[in-house]
């Protein structure tokens, strides 16, 4: 799984429990490593920042960790991290940060906690290069979306929505939960992710969904496995709490069927 990195330096990828560029399942191989790509489409070549083969810097999460996001702001990279800590989806989710372009990563010394209640954060919706081009509502703030685990379901059938101060982002008690909208069509938020409302429901299940804003048409788009791998939705939206409208709802996207789990399918910002 890779996350395009719009900081304004060459890209950087975060690649999952892999050997990164030039390594393999067993050569360089780590939970969590982070990697540069340079050049241009037809001529580029990729480096190991922190973790995989010969790195740049030894791996800060070498046998345990999973990240689906990734979000470059104010020239700091912060990532959302599974610990894999317990039994799937028994785990507590982490926030971690890195102020140099990749190279080593903090972890936050509190957690979004397992447990039927727990919410976990894993993906940032997307916005213009360095966290820039929010729309003047939803300003001042960093977003992320995630799910609460739901028995054997595993991510359950529901996305919740999380905001924080941008200048908050290492402060637990910053971080507010969506609760839904108010008598005037506003949104209202917690401090508690007990009494967070979904956003987006899918009665055929849900994974983390991939949110990202398009100013061009001034709509969100959301994309989201129904769990396989070919079972793909595609929605939009004025507001990341919706209404949702279905773009496009896939059984077997890429011919690939239901057979096993679709992990990350988003759009991108370029700039």
């Amino acid at each position: 799984m890779a996350h395009h990195v719009g900081s304004g330096q060459p890209p950087l990828r975060g690649l999952e429990r892999r050997g990164g560029f030039g390594g393999s399942d067993s050569d360089g191989r780590v939970a969590v490593g982070f990697a540069r790509l340079e050049g241009d489409p037809i001529h580029w070549r990729g480096i190991n920042v922190n973790g995989g083969k010969n790195p740049a810097h030894p791996a800060s999460f070498p046998q345990k960790g999973k990240t689906t996001g990734i979000a470059y702001v104010d020239g700091t990279l912060y990532a959302t991290i599974n610990l894999q800590d317990g039994p799937w989806p028994e785990v507590n989710h982490a926030l971690a940060w890195s102020a140099d372009q990749g190279a080593t990563w903090t972890k936050a010394d509190w957690l979004f906690p397992r447990g039927a209640s727990g919410l976990q954060p894993a993906r940032f919706l997307s916005f213009g290069r360095d966290y820039t081009g929010v729309p003047a509502a939803l300003a001042g703030y960093v977003y992320l979306c995630g799910t609460k685990p739901q028995g054997g379901r595993g991510h359950g059938e529901s996305l919740y929505l999380i905001r924080v101060p941008r200048n908050k982002l290492r402060e637990r008690s910053a971080y507010e939960f969506f609760q839904g909208l108010g008598p005037a069509g506003l949104p209202s938020w917690t401090p508690e992710s007990g009494l967070a409302k979904a956003v987006f429901t899918d009665r055929k299940g849900v994974r983390p969904g991939g949110l990202v804003y398009d100013p061009g048409i001034q709509r969100f788009l959301l994309t989201c496995y129904h769990v396989g791998p070919g079972q793909l939705g595609v929605f939009e939206a004025p507001a990341p709490w919706g209404p949702w409208t279905t773009v496009s709802y896939e059984e077997s996207w890429g011919q690939m069927g239901a057979e096993g789990e679709g992990l990350s399918c988003e759009f991108r910002r370029s700039g």
